[in-house]
């Protein structure tokens, strides 16, 4: 994979609160005025002491834990100017809502977006090993939407069109990012004294990558369900959080990737695809016949290898993307637009 020379990476660390929206504005002024690697800023402002006190943990190079600081980190292409209008994409990396594979599902991923003409956006929600509290709803929800809201707001500074502001997830990520585009009109009264409240959290399309989707026992991920809702959660909260189960016509079109020998079960892409298309939203599903989990963009000799460019391919199909695909299609995998026509 050939990655842009140059490309600047800003990172910027938010919580939701009442004060000191402006600051997030003067940390938009250090950006260059031109493509190119910037130092690394931070602003922050405490939510909860509780969740804020805690101390961040890198497991090794790759994953991190103990997040009590919502963060984003933006990945910008070369020949980025500030009054662009390119995609941006708002990624959220796996990791059962007890870690984040941050680098293979996080920085890889954003320099992706980055190579294709995107704003990359890395958003560091909270999760945590240790601390049960942490990882629950709605407080990944919470970072999820204001990561939208914020880079939707700013679009201006940041190069993006308000318009074409999209998530990926993987895993738990694709599940964060899953109830991102299916509860964008929930209200949560964690948001009630957010000044960005009126800023849509509406993402303008999902890519939802080996996700956990639903949290029916049956078929989830029984650690990820166990970290986002509990293990004896109330009925009414399993169905929130189902986000199959959320689905409207008004969801964005949705594009799906898994295996079939996933240990996350790939009747969790399928819940999603059928609920789409009974609802009139469009989505394709990629259904690969081996790959297993957490492969990211690696090539591992599977046909998982092709989903980046299916992916590709189907952002210049929505018109997401300004330029043609490179490479189209695969031989390895079946797809599903919202009609439930499937290509071999």
């Amino acid at each position: 994979m050939n990655i842009p020379s140059l490309f600047c990476a800003v990172s910027l660390i938010f919580v939701p609160a009442s004060f000191g929206a402006d600051s997030f504005s003067a940390t938009l002024k250090k950006l260059p005025a031109e493509s190119g690697k910037s130092s690394f800023v931070s602003n922050w402002i405490p939510l909860e002491l509780k969740e804020a006190d805690m101390q961040e943990k890198y497991i090794d190079s790759t994953r991190v834990t103990d997040v009590g600081k919502a963060q984003m980190q933006f990945y910008f292409p070369a020949g980025w100017r500030s009054r662009d209008k390119r995609p941006a994409l708002c990624i959220f990396p796996g990791g059962g809502y007890a870690l984040m594979a941050i680098d293979k599902e996080g920085v890889h991923i954003a320099r992706w977006a980055a190579e294709h003409g995107m704003v990359g956006v890395v958003v560091k929600y909270r999760v945590s090993q240790k601390n049960n509290a942490i990882g629950k709803f709605p407080g990944p929800l919470l970072d999820a939407r204001q990561a939208l809201r914020l880079t939707r707001k700013h679009a201006g500074e940041l190069g993006v069109d308000p318009g074409k502001i999209g998530v990926m997830g993987f895993s738990a990520g694709g599940h964060l990012a899953a109830m991102a585009a299916t509860l964008w009109t929930k209200s949560l009264p964690e948001e009630a004294d957010n000044p960005l409240r009126s800023v849509s959290a509406r993402p303008d399309f999902a890519m939802l990558i080996y996700p956990v989707i639903t949290m029916v026992p049956k078929d989830t991920h029984p650690g990820t369900r166990n970290k986002i809702i509990g293990s004896k959660p109330d009925p009414s909260l399993e169905e929130l959080c189902s986000a199959e189960r959320q689905v409207t016509p008004n969801t964005p079109p949705v594009f799906l990737v898994h295996a079939q020998d996933d240990g996350v079960a790939s009747a969790n892409s399928k819940l999603m695809e059928k609920a789409c298309r009974d609802k009139g939203v469009p989505v394709t599903l990629r259904l690969y016949s081996r790959g297993g989990h957490g492969y990211g963009m690696e090539k591992r000799g599977n046909p998982t290898d092709q989903w980046p460019e299916d992916a590709e391919k189907w952002l210049f199909e929505r018109e997401i993307l300004p330029v043609a695909a490179q490479r189209r299609g695969t031989e390895n995998a079946a797809a599903a637009d919202s009609s439930g026509k499937r290509e071999e």
